[in-house]
């Protein structure tokens, strides 16, 4: 799928493990996160340093919990994704039920977002989550596709799909996107998009891997339209350590107030954030697509830690837990700043569910 301004590959390191305490009341045992700090968890570089261990100890791993991934497809076949699939999805290029993945861009992001807990290679940040896939063209640009995506996405919801993860940006700056303009280009989309925000979905999206100060059209289209932010995130990619930027990902920018930063990996053999090839093999994938997965990954772990929640109230718990200290105090660069799961996973004040 060339989706060329998002899809590429690059490099993550993995970071220091940290024991995650209960700070909030001193007197209770410390969280006892390394029965899932394993060989597996540490395959998958970038869950160190956005601190899953924590999430998992509170049992948030996302049981109950539905993606849809709207990419080139997915091989269903893989046993990394043996019990992970609520439902075939569709194959738009080839007008039929299921999916393959000839690109496999697709299978990568499922990868990251819900591979398996079985002790093989790495597993995915909601590793009990369900997934719905669906392909659309894999060699243009999203908007040659719009009634395919705009169908992908509300055929997910009816499936059950609150969080939808998308891989992909149109090569437009969001700067030069208003309502109008954005109409033309994806009008199906736009219309399914608003409806499903009104009904609580939550839509994933990358920056974009142009190294601007800018995010590209649909993770900043809260910009020109306000009433999406509530059921909206902006991904941008650290470096593998998660210590700043990448080298590709474009900065939050005009869309600081609903973007988040998680590992994308840069550029190198053998240093992305590991994951699932479509011939189940491991490979290494990096940039903001693999990040936006992640965070999909994240909500639907921390929704399933907070099913009192709603999909949207979780978004903005996951928002406003990060991490804004030191680098990360550039909201132009890292929007509500790093991911954190242990600090999003803590017991949620009963305010937060109102």
């Amino acid at each position: 799928m060339r989706q060329r301004a998002v899809f590429s590959l690059a490099t993550v390191i993995a970071a220091p493990l940290l024991l995650s305490g209960c700070l909030s009341n001193p007197s209770k045992p410390h969280l006892d996160t390394t029965p899932f700090e394993t060989i597996e968890y540490k395959g998958q570089q970038g869950l160190a340093v956005i601190k899953a261990s924590s999430l998992y100890a509170r049992g948030g791993t996302g049981q109950g919990k539905t993606v849809a991934l709207v990419d080139s497809g997915l091989n269903q076949e893989l046993a990394e994704f043996q019990g992970r699939i609520a439902n075939a999805g569709h194959d738009f290029v080839e007008n039929r039920p299921g999916t393959t993945d000839r690109v496999g861009h697709g299978t990568q992001m499922a990868g990251i977002l819900a591979a398996n807990k079985d002790d093989q290679g790495m597993h995915g940040v909601a590793f009990n989550a369900q997934l719905i896939p669906y392909r659309f063209g894999d060699d243009n640009e999203p908007f040659f596709f719009d009634s395919e995506i705009a169908q992908s996405w509300q055929a997910g919801f009816n499936q059950g799909a609150l969080i939808l993860n998308n891989s992909w940006a149109n090569a437009i700056p969001a700067t030069e996107i208003n309502e109008a303009r954005y109409n033309q280009v994806m009008p199906e989309s736009l219309k399914v998009a608003r409806n499903l925000v009104d009904h609580g979905a939550v839509f994933v999206f990358p920056t974009g891997n142009e190294l601007k100060r800018e995010p590209l059209a649909e993770p900043g289209l809260p910009l020109a339209l306000p009433e999406l932010e509530k059921g909206w995130i902006a991904v941008v990619a650290l470096k593998a350590d998660g210590t700043a930027i990448n080298a590709k990902s474009n900065y939050c920018g005009v869309a600081a107030a609903w973007c988040i930063a998680v590992p994308g990996g840069d550029a190198g053999a053998e240093h992305g954030l590991l994951t699932t090839s479509k011939d189940g093999k491991y490979v290494h994938t990096a940039g903001t697509s693999p990040a936006a997965a992640m965070v999909s990954g994240a909500l639907a772990a921390l929704h399933s830690r907070y099913p009192e929640m709603t999909a949207q109230q979780v978004r903005e718990r996951l928002l406003s837990t990060a991490n804004r200290t030191g680098v990360y105090a550039n909201s132009e660069a890292y929007g509500r700043g790093l991911m954190d799961l242990e600090a999003a996973s803590r017991q949620a004040p009963e305010s937060a569910l109102n």
